[in-house]
């Protein structure tokens, strides 16, 4: 019996090693580049006290910089999503913003005039 044993141990040990592999970080992927839009634009969208603009550089699709302005915006709330957010969407080289806890309605803001700005870059404007 005592193969037996080693052997369901085995399967076991190897399906959690399997499980904890899945959820390795792999480093992320590169970022789609958006056509191959160049350019500078800002836009602005209304926060949760007031105007929020975000001006967003593109260099062949790829998203270079992001500002963030929103002095309004609640200091120890609104202003994380201020300066959390230029990075996520330099990360993932697009405009869309999964809400950052406790400032759901600053991430709106910032997402709505990071893809205003995007838009007009890649049409353009």
């Amino acid at each position: 019996m005592k193969p037996h044993k080693s052997i369901i141990m085995f399967g076991i040990l190897a399906f959690v090693l399997a499980g904890l592999a899945g959820c390795a970080s792999t480093g992320g992927s590169a970022a789609v580049p958006i056509g191959n839009a160049s350019g500078t634009a800002s836009a602005t969208a209304l926060g949760f006290v007031g105007d929020i603009t975000v001006t967003i550089t593109m260099v062949d699709g790829s998203i270079t910089d992001v500002q963030v302005v929103g002095n309004d915006e609640t200091p120890s709330v609104g202003s994380v999503a201020v300066t959390r957010a230029p990075r996520l969407i330099k990360k993932n080289n697009s405009g869309v913003l999964d809400a950052i806890s406790g400032a759901s309605i600053t991430s709106a803001a910032i997402s709505t005039a990071a893809q205003e700005a995007i838009n007009k870059i890649v049409a353009g404007n």
